[in-house]
């Protein structure tokens, strides 16, 4: 029997390796968190779209991108030689995403024989290679209902808008255990009433305003105050970098963007003390809004934001706000 092991990055991809899988084993690596979700027919068009994004908001290479996304949907499309496919995810939004991108894939190629999907509610890498394989033991076959489901919360989250998504949340959704949580911690992504934080934003100015700190105490202090860690360090340090580099910035101590490529700008980045500015002050106390200030120009999903106004999400109430 030949198997396709689909997960979440390289790390994972190590960890089955090791534990002794025979399966090939590929990696998803895509934050589809950060950028746009846009309702395309195939996958080889949405790969398209993030792969620029990716590229751009990361400093990649454009071509690399591109064509590690090839290879990967490449993949997907000879699924029919696996008489097997197993789909590893955690319960996180990062990988709550993925799993409904890759069902949807299947619904679209109508395809439910062999596919199993392997749930942790914990994260992979806590595990060691004699014991990661314990998860397989629940591992839930895929019918057509799953498979119809994946693919309307799918469309739901590259639909215009939040609504759908905001409704969705609203309630557990069969046969994905870890999913209403996601879905409402990626909504707690849009800006808040009264400040135009989201909630990564907030936690993160709610650190400086205690103490100066820098970008990777932030970011570590940031993971351990989620339910259910989603967010990379590239991904963090670029929120600091939508922060630092406004018009009107919220906090400062930083000379350049954060860049991967060049180790004396990382090593410089990771290591200066960051403090609010006023700006920053007022916003975090609500006597002034982001949006208002500094406008927004993101994806949330499918749901473009630009401009001075944008959708928000009342954490408190879990509250859906249009613009305004």
């Amino acid at each position: 029997m030949t198997t396709l092991l689909i997960t979440d990055g390289d790390q994972t991809v190590d960890l089955l390796t090791a534990a002794g899988s025979r399966a090939v084993i590929m990696p998803w690596r895509d934050a589809l968190h950060d950028g746009p979700i846009p309702p395309l027919d195939t996958l080889e068009a949405v790969s398209a779209i993030r792969a620029e994004h990716l590229a751009d908001v990361f400093n990649f290479d454009p071509e690399t991108v591109a064509a590690t996304f090839a290879e990967r949907d490449a993949v997907m499309r000879r699924h029919a030689e696996f008489d097997r496919v197993e789909l590893w995810f955690e319960h996180d939004l990062y990988d709550q995403l993925q799993l409904l991108q890759i069902l949807d894939f299947f619904a679209k190629e109508g395809r439910t024989q062999g596919i199993v999907i392997v749930q942790a509610d914990s994260f992979f890498a806590m595990e060691r290679p004699d014991t990661v394989m314990r998860f397989a033991i629940d591992g839930v076959r895929v019918n057509q209902a799953l498979l119809d489901m994946a693919a309307t919360v799918w469309s739901e989250l590259t639909s215009p808008t939040p609504e759908r998504i905001a409704k969705r949340a609203s309630r557990p959704i069969k046969g994905f255990p870890f999913l209403h949580q996601a879905l409402t911690r990626f909504l707690e992504e849009l800006p808040q009433p009264k400040t135009g934080l989201n909630r990564t934003e907030m936690r993160l100015l709610d650190s400086l305003g205690l103490e100066d700190m820098s970008a990777a105490a932030l970011f570590h202090q940031a993971r351990g105050a989620e339910e259910a860690a989603f967010m990379g360090t590239w991904p963090f340090y670029a929120v600091i970098d939508s922060l630092a580099f406004c018009d009107f910035p919220l906090l400062e101590g930083l000379h350049a963007p954060y860049s991967h490529a060049d180790s004396e700008v990382h090593a410089e980045y990771v290591t200066a003390p960051l403090r609010l500015t006023m700006v920053g002050e007022d916003i975090l106390s609500g006597d002034q809004d982001h949006v208002s200030t500094n406008g927004i120009k993101r994806w949330w999903g499918g749901t473009q934001m630009n401009g001075f106004s944008a959708w928000r999400f009342n954490r408190d109430t879990c509250e859906l706000l249009a613009p305004c």
